[in-house]
């Protein structure tokens, strides 16, 4: 087997250096509603980066769900956090309405990521990632929170502090472009 042929791609340095080595990936559907998008949820973008060329954030419905904050604002705050770090080119956001198995396929996707930070969340991700694999033959993979702190941001946890009006602590769990739109959009003023 030649270096071409290698299922494994050098992400720079040069021979011998001690660059590890990155597989080969595409691209990969991160599914949720984002309501709100959470340092949590960048949390799992930049692990997932780490691994695959490109991802998808899709913005879905939930018809158990009703949307606290608009979808479209949300899109427009994930654009800034994605510019923000520079990562636009390889992270697209993009509202969708369709089942989350049918889209990713549909945009070319590998697989889908989901993040998971309890056992009260595994039960509920393992279904679904079973429902997306029996009914659209698509895998999921989980991250982890990669700090501590992270194990308890949640959009729900975001939510609760915005109703209580505790802006110190929700400037702690949105990434600054979110909680400006929020603070904006929302008509309510940090």
């Amino acid at each position: 087997m030649n270096a071409n042929d290698s299922p494994l791609v050098r992400r720079g340095g040069t021979e011998g250096d001690g660059v590890v080595k990155k597989p080969t990936a595409g691209k990969v559907f991160y599914a949720g509603c984002f309501d709100p998008f959470t340092n949590g949820h960048l949390d799992v973008v930049k692990q997932a980066l780490e691994r695959f060329d490109q991802i998808i954030i899709g913005l879905g419905i939930n018809e158990k769900k009703t949307r606290y904050f608009d979808r479209d604002n949300m899109v427009k705050a994930i654009k800034e956090v994605l510019r923000r770090h520079n990562i636009q080119d390889k992270v697209l956001c993009m509202p969708y309405d369709h089942y989350t198995g049918y889209t990713a396929l549909k945009h070319n996707c590998e697989c889908l990521i989901r993040g998971i930070k309890n056992n009260q969340e595994f039960d509920y991700e393992l279904w679904l990632a079973n429902y997306n694999r029996t009914h659209y033959n698509i895998n999921t993979l989980f991250f982890l929170p990669s700090r501590p702190e992270l194990e308890i941001v949640s959009s729900t946890y975001a939510r609760e502090l915005f109703d209580a009006k505790d802006f110190d602590r929700l400037k702690e769990v949105l990434p600054k472009e979110v909680y400006v739109i929020l603070s904006e959009v929302e008509g309510s003023s940090p």
